[in-house]
């Protein structure tokens, strides 16, 4: 849940620790179960970042290589999936300077999976898959058009369940800070959600 401390919230993700000690160790079936125990998340996470699932594929693999080559610098203070997302956030930053990404309609990655928290297979009849794909899109078009310190907060919290603490590590800011950017950002989101 939002908000609540680390602790608080059951997570697999939590004994990571096992893996990435025998991962930095230059075990490379450690880093595989790694890479796929957070991929999911983490593809989800660079798709609302950046709006397209191609490059959100190819920014996951990048954040990827980046965790294995700095694998050794890890804090074991930190849990690894904050320090994974962290990388993440860092690279759609990064592909945000180097150019202005589109707007893509599609919801699934390459494999089938839904890069969306509710697949539409769920949906109880075809109308309403309709309306959740259409939702699915404006919300899409309104995160790209918000700021880029606010769609992270929003994403990271609201489509990511990542609580404030989480959020503040990831992005290496104040909880503070936090609070006030996800409520400038949510703000921001509903206006541009209520204008056709």
């Amino acid at each position: 849940m939002t908000g609540q401390p680390e602790s608080s919230v059951a997570d697999p993700t939590a004994a990571d620790g096992p893996l990435v000690a025998r991962a930095a160790a230059g075990d490379p079936d450690a880093f595989r179960a790694l890479v796929e125990r957070h991929e999911h998340r983490i593809v989800a996470l660079l798709h609302r970042l950046c709006g397209c699932p191609e490059q959100a594929l190819d920014l996951a693999q990048e954040t990827f290589l980046s965790a294995q080559r700095h694998l050794g610098s890890f804090r074991h203070q930190r849990r690894f999936s904050t320090w994974l997302h962290a990388i993440a956030v860092n690279h759609a930053r990064a592909a945000g300077r180097r150019r202005r990404p589109g707007v893509s309609l599609q919801a699934v990655a390459a494999d089938g999976r839904p890069l969306i928290a509710e697949p539409l297979a769920d949906l109880p009849s075809v109308s309403a898959g309709l309306e959740h794909a259409d939702l699915s899109r404006r919300i899409a078009a309104a995160l790209e058009r918000l700021d880029a310190r606010y769609r992270e907060v929003v994403v990271l919290a609201d489509m990511q369940d990542a609580s404030y603490e989480e959020i503040a590590a990831t992005l290496d800011v104040p909880v503070g800070t936090v609070r006030s950017r996800l409520h400038r950002g949510r703000t921001e989101l509903r206006a541009l959600l209520a204008t056709p």
